[in-house]
């Protein structure tokens, strides 16, 4: 592998990833003078609360929740900050709780309850601050009180290796919890609520980010239905029961546009894969390279996303188009591993797997897929370094790509040769970035 193309990936995903550190997220939206508080296009009195109630979930939510925590810090606060087991820490005046992900576990059911109890607290003298981040679905979990938490889990697995999309699983998502699809602004009621959101999911809807819990919610029950027929996801017994009531108008919906709650709600997006990409492209520019940003909407099967980053890089390479060389193509996005037979692994290095088989044998280029997380998949690495030398440095090791590929083994492929991007939790969230080289 060309270490000087390797190390020149590295260091523009590093700048990505700091474009949208939290803290500079939540202090670059909020702007405190005395008493007032401006967000986005909205001004808030704060000598007029009581208390004020902070409710930070997601990867993000510690140092979100450290940087209100220091633009307010002289009036009274509370709250909590849920986030994944190792992204915990100490603040001073909001309790820190860790969670599991990608799937909810005990901890996220109690993390929910406590939700719960405070909002229960706030009145509409108050004002509750929700600040929310990728992973903020499954951290903290309230099912309907009817679903069984153990079966509520069982979905959550079987819906994460479908392949399905994340609007797809946070659609199912919604309509088995009471806090997500608007739950936590009804529970916030009647206290004033601002959402500054930090957007893991494609687009930046923000009725898919974290299950949309301050927002309203267009899916329906039909939809839901639709989802686990499309997927052949077999029920448990008091999720079909739930459906069932819910196909029939039974049970209540999530909560709709034109509910009263949303009046006294605000929602401010204020970080981005988007804005992660401006920065990779900026750095790459000033390293010198021609660079393209393509989309922050890349979505699909992995593996076959990798075959149109390979082609790009052929045709850089034999005909210097869409520009000329040095080159870097940037993209973001949010692709899909529907796990069959499963190895160890994550879409960013089965994409980089992917590329690798494709450019088998071709010079002076490189591709880079990794999570703004740092983690991809249920593994310590943010994602892989793939080039033309990748296959045979694996078969030199007695690693078989094509097979690792079809086992999605693809982290102990790249744990072999020495090219996983391991840089540890990131504590934020912005989708995946994928980074081509050309020399």
């Amino acid at each position: 592998m060309h270490n000087g193309l390797k190390e020149n990936a590295a260091e523009i995903f590093k700048s990505a990833i700091e474009a949208v550190e939290p803290s500079v997220a939540v202090k670059r939206a909020l702007a405190r003078d005395k008493n007032t508080l401006q967000v986005g296009n909205r001004s808030y009195d704060l000598g007029q609360y009581q208390k004020i109630y902070v409710i930070a979930f997601g990867k993000a939510s510690v140092p979100m929740a450290k940087a209100l925590d220091e633009i307010l810090y002289d009036l009274p606060l509370q709250g909590l900050a849920i986030t994944k087991y190792g992204l915990g820490g100490q603040l001073e005046r909001i309790e820190v709780y860790e969670a599991a992900h990608p799937v909810p576990d005990e901890n996220s059911l109690k993390a929910g309850q406590m939700v719960k109890e405070i909002l229960s607290k706030a009145g509409e003298d108050d004002l509750v601050i929700f600040l929310i981040s990728g992973g903020g679905s499954s951290l903290f979990a309230l099912p309907r009180k009817d679903v069984s938490f153990k079966e509520f889990v069982k979905l959550h697995e079987a819906l994460l290796t479908s392949g399905a999309t994340i609007k797809e699983i946070n659609t199912v998502r919604k309509h088995l919890s009471t806090v997500k699809g608007g739950g936590l602004a009804r529970m916030a009621f009647p206290a004033q609520s601002i959402s500054l959101v930090l957007s893991d999911v494609v687009g930046d809807p923000l009725d898919v980010v974290a299950s949309g819990p301050t927002v309203p919610d267009s899916s329906t029950f039909e939809d839901f239905n639709d989802i686990v027929e499309r997927y052949h996801i077999t029920l448990l017994p008091s999720i079909s029961r739930l459906l069932e009531d819910g196909l029939n108008g039974l049970v209540e919906e999530t909560l709709k546009a034109g509910n009263p709650v949303f009046d006294i709600c605000y929602n401010k997006l204020i970080g981005t894969n988007c804005i992660a990409l401006d920065a990779a492209a900026k750095k790459a520019s000033q390293m010198g390279y021609n660079t393209l940003l393509l989309s922050s909407y890349i979505t699909g099967e992995s593996k076959e996303i990798a075959k149109v980053f390979s082609a790009l890089g052929r045709n850089e390479l034999l005909h210097a188009r869409p520009m000329s060389r040095p080159s870097c193509i940037l993209a973001g996005g949010e692709t899909t591993v529907a796990v069959k037979n499963g190895g160890k692994g994550g879409r960013c290095q089965e994409m980089a797997l992917s590329f690798a088989i494709e450019v088998e044998g071709l010079e002076d280029l490189l591709f880079l897929a990794a999570g703004t997380d740092g983690i991809d998949g249920p593994t310590d690495a943010a994602g892989a370094f793939a080039d033309g030398d990748s296959v045979e440095k694996g078969s030199m090791k007695g690693l078989d790509a094509r097979s690792m590929l079809n086992s999605h083994d693809s982290y102990n492929f790249f744990d072999g040769i020495g090219d996983l991007h391991k840089i540890g939790q990131t504590g934020t969230n912005v989708m995946d970035i994928y980074i081509l080289l050309v020399e």
